[in-house]
């Protein structure tokens, strides 16, 4: 003998536009993954590209500011100048970085 079910307990029929929707929707999911998977290579290389451009930037003002202040390439004042300058920088960069770290954590 079978259970009687109540017409609520049935599952609903599906229009046609439903269908076309969820079979696209299907057919989206794992191409937009394809896709992801394409660019990631391409997208890695431009990331590399322009913090090499960056690092090139951040030298060439290094170089620059150091000449200003009258110290000749490649003197001792001049790489004493460079270090000087690379180590103001990266302190700077790392409170930036501690700053945004404890504005995420709060």
């Amino acid at each position: 003998m079978q259970p009687y079910r109540r017409s609520h307990e049935e599952p609903p029929e599906y229009g046609p536009v439903y269908l076309a929707i969820e079979r696209a929707l299907w057919a989206f999911g794992p191409a937009l993954i394809f896709l992801m998977l394409l660019n990631f290579p391409v997208t890695h290389a431009v990331r590399q590209e322009a913090e090499a451009a960056f690092a090139a930037d951040v030298a060439a003002e290094n170089l620059e500011y150091c000449a200003k202040w009258r110290m000749a390439l490649g003197s001792a004042e001049h790489a004493d100048c460079v270090r000087d300058l690379v180590a103001i920088r990266g302190r700077a960069e790392r409170r930036v970085r501690d700053a945004a770290t404890a504005d995420l954590k709060e």
